[in-house]
């Protein structure tokens, strides 16, 4: 009996103190400011290995659910260089619809984009709530451009802070806004954006994107 209630009272310890523990995780959780935050996903995206080039498959859809056969698909590469990111088309599905979508939505979402630190100084940001999923805490964080007149104006997102990782969210700009979802896969020591489901629901429209066979830049 006394081996018992040992066992017992050891075992009540133990959950005393994971309860102490996770209460302290908590409580640190939720003092994280929007600038830690944010300075996460700046650092490991700063300190992550440089994709020189990448396979890149867009599938396209209108007013259609993600399981219906897209209207139009593109293949191609996307690359790198100076900072700036470019998209080369080498194959598309055929039609009017699909070369005004591979001229210009592909070309604004996906090309010429910004250093990540630039881009995120362009914006006053605020925490709005955090949770916990698979024992990461993940911020809900919002950005307002310090300049309104500048576009995107606004973006709201989930992050991963242990692993400096947005995950999903909604980029706001004067034409409307777009939803994504964003998944990742653990390369040469980094996470590497792998897919992605982009929604504008002012248009109707959606796009899967799916990345593979990574380049790496040489250090």
């Amino acid at each position: 009996m006394t081996s018992l209630l040992r066992r017992i009272h050891a075992r009540a310890a133990i959950a005393a103190a994971a309860a102490v523990l996770t209460a302290v995780a908590a409580a640190a959780a939720q003092n994280r400011t929007a600038d830690q935050i944010v300075d996460r996903v700046v650092n490991v995206n700063t300190h992550a290995p440089n994709v020189a080039s990448a396979d890149v498959h867009f599938k396209f859809r209108l007013n259609k659910p993600v399981t219906a056969p897209p209207d139009c698909e593109f293949a191609g590469t996307l690359r790198l260089q100076g900072g700036r990111q470019f998209v080369s088309i080498g194959k598309q599905t055929f039609g009017l619809t699909c070369w005004v979508l591979n001229k210009f939505m592909i070309g604004r979402l996906f090309e010429g984009s910004e250093p990540v630190q630039q881009f995120l100084s362009r914006f006053q940001f605020e925490v709005l709530g955090w949770k916990v999923v698979d024992d990461r805490p993940f911020y809900l964080v919002k950005g307002v451009a310090r300049d309104p007149k500048t576009n995107p104006h606004g973006l709201v997102g989930w992050i991963d802070y242990e692993r400096g990782l947005v995950t999903e969210g909604t980029v706001e700009y004067a034409w409307g806004d777009v939803d994504t979802v964003q998944w990742y896969a653990r390369l040469s020591g980094a996470w590497v954006l792998v897919y992605q489901y982009l929604v504008t629901a002012r248009f109707g429209a959606s796009m899967e994107v799916e990345y593979t066979n990574f380049q790496f830049a040489a250090h």
